[in-house]
C-alpha cells in the first residue's frame, strides 16, 4: 500500500494490524518519516494547515485523495473529515517526497545533471598592477569533506608560482590581504576556516576571508548562501557582512540566503544566539533566539523576525530540497542554480503552483522533473539545458 493511503488511514484510525506494523516500520525506517507522521497527527498544525490551504491550488492532488477517504469520511464528525482534507492537501503537495521514494521509473536527463564539489579562488586586494590568477578548485581538493583555508592558500601560491616562473620578469604572487572562494552554477564547497569555523557554501556563492583574522575580530562576507558553524571565542566575536546586514556572533551555527535577486536577506539561526545590524544603522541591535529567521530588506532596511522550521531552511546543506508552502517559480529558480540550467513559464498560473515536500539534492533531474509533473498537473519540455514549463 502507498505511504499516503497509510497515513490517511492513521489519521482516520481504519489501519489493520498489518498496516499498521508497515506504518511502524516505515516510521523507524528514517527520522525524517517520523517527523513528517508527527505533523500529520497533530490536530492543532492540521487545523492550521486547513486555512493556509484554503488559498493554494490543490484541486488536482486534492481531488486524487478525496476519492479514497470519501468513503470513511461520512463515518467521522465534520471537524475530522476537514482535517482529513487538510491530510490529503499536505500529503498530496508533499508527494515530491512520497513519489521520489517509492517509484523510479524512465531513463535519466540527459545534458542537466546536478552539481558539484568545485569552486574556484582568487586573491582580493593584491597589487592593483597584477592580475591574480584564479585557481579552479574540484571535488579531488576536497573528497567530499571540508578543506582548511592553509590547504587552500598553498594550493594558491603553489599554482600562483608555477604560472609566473615562465613570465620573463616575473616574481611570486603577493601575500593575500584577503581570498574570495566562489562556487558557479552547479558547484557547492566547503571551507575550514583559520580559527576552526566550518562554511558550507551553496551554489552561486561567494565568500571573502583574510588569510589571518584581526586581533580584535573575526570578518568575512557572504554573498548568495552559506551555513556557518562557528567555532566559540568570546574574546574574538565573529562578524559576517552580508548585502548591508552584519550577523554578530560568538560561536553558533546559522544559515544566510542573500543572492542578488533576493528582495531581502534571510538570516535563519540553528543554535547559540546572534545579534544583527543594519551597516550605518549605529549601535542598535536585534537579538535574535534559535528557530527564528530574521528577514532583512534591502530597500527598506528593516527587519523583521518570523519563527521557522530550521531544517527547511538548512536542508541544502544535508543532501535534500525541502519546499514548504513555495512557488514553482521559487522553486525552478533554486534548482536551475543547482542544476545549472534555464527556464522559463508559458503561463503564470503554472509558475503560481505552490509545491510542499522534499526532493534529494543529488536525484537526477528526469526523477525532479517526474516528480514535480505528477505532483502539480504541470507539463515540462527539456531541451539540452533548457526547461519550458506550462500547466496540464
Amino acid at each position: 500500500m502507498e505511504r499516503k493511503d497509510l497515513l490517511m488511514k492513521a489519521i482516520l484510525g481504519t489501519l489493520s494490524s498489518e498496516e499498521a506494523e508497515e506504518l511502524r516500520l516505515w516510521r523507524e525506517a528514517d527520522a525524517a518519516n517520523e517527523r513528517l507522521y508527527r505533523r500529520l497527527v497533530d490536530a492543532e498544525f492540521l487545523q492550521r494547515e486547513y486555512g493556509r490551504r484554503r488559498s493554494a491550488d490543490v484541486a488536482r492532488p486534492l481531488a486524487d485523495m478525496q476519492g479514497r477517504i470519501d468513503a470513511v469520511a461520512q463515518r467521522r464528525q465534520l471537524r475530522w473529515w476537514r482535517i482529513a482534507a487538510v491530510v490529503a492537501a499536505v500529503v498530496a503537495l508533499g508527494s515530491l517526497t512520497f513519489t521520489y521514494t517509492f517509484t523510479r521509473e524512465g531513463a535519466p536527463s540527459a545534458g542537466i545533471q546536478c552539481g558539484s564539489m568545485r569552486a574556484s579562488l582568487q586573491v582580493v586586494g593584491g597589487s592593483p598592477d597584477a592580475e591574480a590568477p584564479v585557481i579552479e578548485l574540484t571535488s579531488d581538493e576536497a573528497s567530499g569533506q571540508s578543506v582548511s583555508t592553509a590547504q587552500l592558500l598553498a594550493r594558491y601560491r603553489a599554482d600562483s608560482r608555477s604560472r609566473t616562473s615562465t613570465a620573463p620578469h616575473a616574481s611570486e604572487s603577493p601575500s593575500a590581504q584577503s581570498l574570495s572562494l566562489i562556487t558557479p552554477r552547479g558547484g557547492e564547497f566547503r571551507v575550514t576556516l583559520e580559527d576552526g569555523t566550518e562554511v558550507f557554501l551553496n551554489a552561486q556563492s561567494q565568500l571573502i576571508y583574510p588569510e589571518t583574522f584581526e586581533a580584535a575580530e573575526r570578518r568575512v562576507s557572504v554573498r548568495g548562501e552559506a551555513y556557518f558553524r562557528v567555532a566559540r571565542d568570546e574574546h574574538k566575536p565573529f562578524i559576517v557582512e552580508a548585502d548591508g546586514q552584519t550577523v554578530r556572533v560568538l560561536g553558533t551555527e546559522f544559515n544566510i540566503h542573500s543572492y542578488p535577486e533576493d528582495d531581502a536577506v534571510a538570516t535563519t539561526l540553528v543554535s547559540g544566539s546572534i545579534a544583527l545590524q543594519p551597516i550605518g544603522a549605529g549601535e542598535a541591535q536585534l537579538l535574535l533566539t534559535p528557530g527564528h529567521q530574521a528577514v532583512f530588506s534591502k530597500e527598506a532596511r528593516d527587519i523583521k523576525v518570523v519563527a521557522v522550521d530550521t531544517d527547511v531552511a538548512t536542508s541544502w546543506k544535508d543532501g535534500k530540497f525541502v519546499f514548504e508552502n513555495q512557488t514553482l517559480e521559487q522553486i525552478m529558480l533554486t534548482l536551475a542554480r543547482w542544476y545549472d540550467f534555464t527556464y522559463d513559464f508559458a503561463d503564470r498560473r503554472a509558475a503560481q503552483t505552490v509545491f510542499m515536500g522534499r526532493i534529494p539534492r543529488y536525484a537526477d533531474f528526469a526523477d525532479v522533473v517526474r516528480i514535480l509533473s505528477s505532483s502539480g498537473g504541470l507539463h515540462f519540455d527539456v531541451s539540452g539545458k533548457h526547461v519550458s514549463v506550462a500547466s496540464r
